[in-house]
Parts: structure tokens; sequence; C-alpha cells
């Protein structure tokens, strides 16, 4: 007796038709996987846009996000007063001195009024030791600060306060058009650097 093998059709289209659904169900898994990492690479890319910062020499209106970029190109801090509401005005000078104004909405770039909440911050070699001598003049008013600093300001210009820290290569001058406004900013510790 003659064997044949016969072959069987039905199992082959049922394996067949197994091999389809897994290798659909794998591209499936693969096309929501890349679209996953796809996804998560357009929210969190660098995309390398910088945040543009005026020039030094000039005033203009700036946001806390280019105050940021201003602070990250310093090789020292900025400080400032926070984020409040109106508008940031940044002045740079050649001499390393950054000055950030708190205007009112509304008011112009450059507004010659010394009437407006300033905080500079001044690149100096001794600053510290430039505070201590400025603590020690006639008429000076000094506190000590956190971080062993010291905090002067004059009866004669008692509009502008100014502190430092030990080793520090930097100054910062807090000036407002009220005295007691300059002062319990910087005693409050809400002059910080910009981060």
């Amino acid at each position: 007796m003659e064997t044949h093998q016969h072959s069987n059709p039905m199992p082959q289209r049922v394996t067949d038709s197994k091999q389809v659904r897994l290798l659909f169900l794998l591209g499936t898994l693969v096309a929501a996987a890349v679209v996953v990492l796809l996804a998560s690479w357009f929210i969190f890319r660098d995309n390398g846009a910088k945040v543009s910062v005026p020039p030094i020499g000039s005033p203009a209106f700036v946001s806390p996000a280019q105050l940021a970029a201003v602070a990250a190109q310093t090789n020292h801090p900025i400080y400032w007063a926070g984020e409040k509401s109106g508008m940031y005005e940044l002045t740079r000078t050649s001499d390393g001195r950054t000055y950030i104004r708190y205007l009112p909405t509304g008011a112009k770039v450059g507004d010659p009024a010394a009437k407006y909440l300033t905080v500079g911050t001044y690149q100096t070699k001794n600053a510290f030791t430039a505070i201590k001598r400025a603590a020690a003049r006639r008429g000076a008013v000094s506190l000590k600060i956190d971080n062993g600093g010291l905090l002067v300001f004059n009866q004669s210009t008692p509009k502008s306060v100014y502190f430092s820290y030990p080793g520090a290569t930097y100054q910062v001058e807090v000036f407002d058009s009220s005295p007691q406004q300059a002062r319990t900013l910087a005693l409050a510790g809400k002059i910080t650097p910009v981060k």
C-alpha cells in the first residue's frame, strides 16, 4: 500500500493567520513605541533656541527668561527683587554693572525718573572690603545679614542700601524712592540671585 502524505491546508492557514496577527501586533507595538519616542523628543528636546538678550549699554524691557539667560552668561550672580507686576528694564554696562528696574505698565524704557525700585549688581574685586569701608563712613548704618554678609546705607543717601558677602566679587544695591522699602526688601531676604 502506498502511503501518501496528506498535507492539511487548514492547519497551515491557521498558522498563517496566527503569524499575520502576531506580525500585525508586533508592528502596532513598534509603531506605538515610535510615536511615544517622537512625542517625548518633541516635548523634551533642547531645540537650541536661544533667548535673545539686549545689548550692553542700552536699557531694554526684558522677560524673566531673558534675565535668566543674562545671569547664565555672567560670571557672578545677578540680583533682583523677584517677579512683580509691571515690566522689567535691564541695563548692562561695559564695566560689569547690571541694573534691573521695576517699571509700571505703560512706562517708557529708559524713563529718567529716579522713582522706581532698582536692583543693581556691580562686579567689584574687593566687594566686601568696599562695603566694610562704606560702613565706617560718617552717617553710615550697617547691619549683619545672612551668610556673614554686611548691609550698609548712609543717612545722607537713605534710598539706596548696599550689601555684599565675604569673598564675593560683586556688590548689590537696592534703590527705592522709599528708603524704608529698600531696607525692608534687603533685610527680608527678598533680593536674590536671578535663576
